[in-house]
Order: structure tokens, then C-alpha cells, then sequence
């Protein structure tokens, strides 16, 4: 799977690769204790204004959806980040479950790459650090994120209406200390990662496609 990605992410340079078998890339680092323990440790190895960051566990992933969602990124954004809508998901992997999240605009799931501005994710780290730990401790979590914020979330899934995308940029971009966009992509590939044994089998039974 790695591989696969790799050969579907445009780069001029030698890729940042974190964790894996050594001799993977003249730039890889060792892994963290968690993802953004992770994320650090290969952010500090980017030389780059920007950087596109990707999983190793997206076995579909093409280079056509990643240039899409790389044109239709904000240049001046800290994040930007892909939801693809729920409908697109299931009409190209049927079989494969996904969690997501209610929205105004619909039903998303979460992709697995992102644009980043380097110089502004540096400067996120420790507030994610922080969020990390807390994540299974609600209460404590709010504080950060806050409490509207969480509120919104969990009444939004029964009312809808009330979590814009818009919403959401803005708290997760106070949160991080820089604008957040929100890309709706058309590419399922994007968020069709394996975290798990059934989404593996599922994935063996699907023809693969080009990258």
C-alpha cells in the first residue's frame, strides 16, 4: 500500500516517509508513539512552505484525485483538508463501512491527505499534542475545543442544519490558530483507508485501479 502511494503523489524531491523499514527514503524518520507524535517528527523534516501530507493505507488513491484536490486547494489556509460526501463513498465501495459525520450540506467522511503551511502547523503542534490526550476525556476536551463547538457536533447530527461546513472551519481553525478549509472532493479513493481486518478483506475483493 505504501508503494501505491507513492507512485500516486506528485513530488520532485525524495518523499518524507515516517516509521516503515529502513532504506524506504533517503528522508525518512522514525516514528512517533501516536500520530501526532508522528506528525512532528516528520513536519521537522520538511523544508517546503507547504506540504502535501498522505497515508500509507489508501490502496485506491490515484494521482488524478490528488492533483484535483491539490488544484482546489487554499494557498493561504493552514489546513485544507478533504471530506468526501457519503453517497460518492458508498456508490464506488459499496461494502466498505465508514464513519461520518452530519452536515448541512450532507453526510461526509474524512479523506486522508492535506495540504499543509508548514510554518503555521509548527506553530499547531502543541495544541494538538494537547487535544490528542484529551480526546477520550470529553469534559477536558471541550475546554479546548470548546463547548459550543462540541455541542454543535452532537446536536448536529440530529439537526443538521445547525453544523454548517463554514462552522467548523472557523472552530477548527480558532482552535489551531489559522484558516481551515474544507474541500469536497468527488474522489472516493481519497478516504478509503484500512484501519481493520474486515475493511482489508473488503478492500481484496475490490478491482484496483490505476494510480
Amino acid at each position: 500500500m505504501l508503494q501505491h502511494v507513492l507512485e500516486a503523489v506528485p513530488t520532485d524531491n525524495p518523499p518524507i516517509i515516517v516509521g516503515g523499514k529502513p532504506g524506504l527514503s533517503p528522508r525518512q524518520v522514525e516514528s512517533g508513539e501516536n500520530f501526532i507524535d508522528s506528525l512532528g517528527k516528520g513536519l521537522a523534516a520538511v523544508e517546503t512552505d507547504r506540504f502535501l501530507l498522505a497515508t500509507a493505507d489508501l490502496p485506491f488513491l490515484t494521482r488524478e484525485s490528488v492533483d484535483d484536490f491539490i488544484d482546489r486547494c487554499d494557498s493561504s489556509a493552514l489546513l485544507n483538508y478533504p471530506i468526501v460526501p457519503e453517497s460518492v463513498v458508498k456508490a464506488r465501495f459499496p461494502e466498505m463501512a465508514r464513519t461520518t459525520l452530519k452536515l448541512r450540506e450532507g453526510r461526509f467522511t474524512g479523506g486522508n491527505i492535506a495540504v499543509i503551511r508548514t510554518d503555521l502547523m509548527r506553530g499547531s503542534l502543541p495544541i494538538l499534542e494537547k487535544a490528542y490526550r484529551l480526546r477520550k476525556q470529553p469534559l477536558r476536551l471541550a475546554a479546548i475545543v470548546g463547548l459550543k463547538t462540541l455541542i454543535r457536533v452532537v446536536a448536529g447530527q440530529a439537526l443538521p442544519s445547525l453544523l454548517p461546513i463554514a462552522a467548523l472551519e472557523r472552530s477548527v481553525g480558532k482552535l489551531m490558530g489559522g484558516p481551515v478549509r474544507a474541500i469536497i472532493t468527488a474522489y472516493a479513493e481519497i478516504g478509503a483507508d484500512i484501519d481493520n481486518a474486515d475493511q482489508y478483506r473488503e478492500m481484496l475483493k475490490i478491482e484496483p485501479v490505476s494510480a
